[in-house]
C-alpha cells in the first residue's frame, strides 16, 4: 500500500526553530501564516527585490516588472489558487482535514511561500544564475577545489536561486543561523519547490537545498510528514516528495511569468501592441469570458492599448487559475501519495489557456524574442563580468581566510562585507562554508549595488 501524506501534519501551525515565547505568543487576530506573510514582507531581503531585475536588465521603463512586483503578483495568484483548492478540500475531503481547517489558511500558506519564492535570487535576473554556475565551473582555481567535497562543488556549479531562497528564510534573515525568519513548517514546505539537494538536480539545475541546510530540510520534512523518495540516503544527500501546496506555488509563478513577460515585451516594443488581442480575444469569446462591454472596449479607442492588454491579461490569468485548480483536483490522489511527478500546468486540457500560452512560447519562439533580444544580450555580458569580478574577489578572500595566514590587505577589506554580528562567523569553518557566507553577500546585492561595488573593486568609484 502506497504511503500517503496527511493534512494534519502538512498544515501544522508549529514554527521552525520556535522559542517557548513564540509558541505561547498571542496572535492578536492573525493566523500563524498571516504572520509569515508579514515577516517576509518586512524583511530586508524582500525589500531589495525592488531593485533586482526580473527579465529586462537595467530598464529605464518604470512599467517593467522587478523581482518585487513579480513576487507580489505571484502571491496574489497563489492566494487565489490556495483559497480555491481549500474550498474544494473543505467540500470534498473534509474527513482528511484537521478539525480547525480553514480554506483561508491554505491561501495564506501559498501566498507566503509565493512572496518568498524569489527572495534568494541574485542581481541581474536569471542570467546571473547562469553566470554564477559558469564562474564556479570554469574559473574556480583547482587549488581551492582540493578543499571542497564533491557534493559541495556541485552546490556551487549547479547554483540555484531556489536553494538560496530557502537559505535566506531558514538561516540568513533575522535570526542568523538560528532559524532565520522562523516561519511555520507549512510555509517552508510550500516554498520548497524542489525538496532535494544538488545531487538530484537535473539539466535544469533545479534544487532547493544547499548542503549547509541539510539538517533544516530533514527537520522540516519530518515535521510535515513529507515522504522520503530516496532510500539509503547519506546525511547530506536528501530527496523528498513535494508538499502538495508547492505545486500551487510553482503554478502561480508559471502563470505570472508566462503572461506578464509578454506584457513587458509589449511595453518594450519587442512584441506588437495587439499581440495578446490577436491571440486570445477569440479564444476568450469562445469560452464566454468577455462581456459585451469588454468586447466594445477592446474594439474601440476609448482606452489605451496598455489598458486593453491589462484587461486581457486579467482574463487570461483568471482562466489559467481555474485550469490549475481543476488539474490539482484531478491528480489529488497521486499528489498525496507522492506518485505525481509533473507540474500542474502540463496536466491541463489540450484546449486550455495554459497549453495555448505555453505553445506560443514554443511555436513563436517567444523565449528568444523576449529574453535574448538585441538589448538584453550585451547587458547579460556586462552582468557576467560584474558577477565574475565580485566572485573572484570574494572567493579569493574566502580561501585566504580559510588558510588562516597571509591574509592580504584587500581581503581584510572584503571580509568586512560579510556582517560578523556578535561573533566571528568565519571561525572554524570549512572552505565551503566560508564561500557560502560570501555568496550570501553577493546574491543579496541589488543590481545597482553590485555595479557600484564592482566599480570600487576596479578603482573606478567616486
Amino acid at each position: 500500500m502506497c504511503k500517503q501524506m496527511k493534512w494534519d501534519k502538512l498544515l501544522t501551525e508549529k514554527r521552525f526553530h520556535s522559542s517557548e515565547k513564540d509558541d505561547k505568543e498571542e496572535e492578536n487576530g492573525r493566523s500563524p501564516f498571516e504572520k509569515d506573510i508579514d515577516r517576509i514582507t518586512f524583511s530586508g531581503a524582500f525589500r531589495r527585490l525592488g531593485r533586482k531585475t526580473q527579465v529586462h536588465l537595467l530598464s529605464k521603463n518604470d512599467n517593467i516588472h522587478t523581482r518585487l512586483s513579480h513576487s507580489l503578483e505571484v502571491a496574489c495568484v497563489g492566494r487565489s489558487l490556495g483559497v480555491m483548492v481549500g474550498e474544494w478540500l473543505e467540500d470534498e475531503k473534509k474527513s482528511e482535514l484537521p478539525a480547525d481547517f480553514s480554506r483561508s489558511k491554505i491561501g495564506e500558506i501559498v501566498e507566503a511561500a509565493c512572496l518568498a519564492h524569489d527572495i534568494g535570487n541574485p542581481p541581474f535576473g536569471h542570467a546571473a544564475e547562469d553566470a554564477i554556475r559558469k564562474w564556479f565551473q570554469e574559473n574556480m582555481p583547482s587549488e581551492y577545489k582540493k578543499h571542497l567535497r564533491k557534493e559541495e562543488s556541485w552546490d556551487l556549479e549547479r547554483f540555484d536561486g531556489n536553494a538560496m531562497a530557502f537559505r535566506v528564510v531558514a538561516y540568513k534573515e533575522y535570526y542568523v543561523g538560528e532559524g532565520g525568519m522562523r516561519l511555520t513548517y507549512p510555509t517552508l514546505g510550500a516554498l520548497l519547490k524542489y525538496p532535494w539537494t544538488s545531487d538530484f538536480a537535473g539539466e535544469d539545475h533545479k534544487f532547493s537545498c544547499f548542503k549547509t541546510e541539510c539538517d533544516s530540510l530533514s527537520e522540516i520534512a519530518g515535521e510535515l510528514g513529507l515522504i522520503e523518495k530516496t532510500h539509503g540516503r547519506s546525511q547530506s544527500k536528501l530527496r523528498y516528495a513535494r508538499h502538495p501546496l508547492a505545486y500551487l506555488v510553482e503554478a502561480a509563478d508559471d502563470i505570472c511569468y508566462h503572461v506578464l513577460d509578454i506584457e513587458d515585451a509589449i511595453e518594450l516594443n519587442l512584441l506588437p501592441h495587439d499581440y495578446l488581442k490577436t491571440r486570445f480575444e477569440k479564444f476568450l469569446c469562445r469560452f464566454g469570458k468577455l462581456s459585451d462591454e469588454q468586447k466594445d472596449l477592446l474594439k474601440g479607442d476609448s482606452i489605451s492599448w496598455s489598458n486593453k492588454n491589462g484587461l486581457l491579461r486579467g482574463k487570461i490569468i483568471g482562466c489559467m487559475i481555474e485550469e490549475i485548480v481543476r488539474a490539482f483536483k484531478e491528480h489529488y490522489e497521486d499528489i498525496m501519495k507522492r506518485t505525481f511527478e509533473d507540474n500542474l500546468r502540463s496536466k491541463t486540457k489540450p484546449d486550455s489557456f495554459c497549453h495555448r500560452i505555453h505553445s506560443l512560447y514554443k511555436d513563436e519562439k517567444l523565449k528568444d524574442k523576449i529574453y535574448k533580444n538585441a538589448r538584453n544580450v550585451p547587458l547579460e555580458l556586462g552582468a557576467y563580468y560584474v558577477l565574475s569580478m565580485l566572485l573572484e574577489n570574494s572567493i579569493k578572500a574566502a580561501y585566504e581566510i580559510f588558510k588562516g595566514k597571509d591574509v592580504s590587505y584587500k581581503t581584510e577589506i572584503v571580509k568586512k562585507f560579510v556582517k560578523q554580528d556578535k561573533k566571528d562567523r568565519f571561525k572554524d569553518k570549512r572552505l565551503y562554508e566560508i564561500i557560502m557566507l560570501f555568496l550570501d553577500y553577493v546574491t543579496g546585492m541589488t543590481d545597482s549595488y553590485a555595479t557600484y561595488i564592482n566599480q570600487q573593486l576596479l578603482g573606478l568609484g567616486n
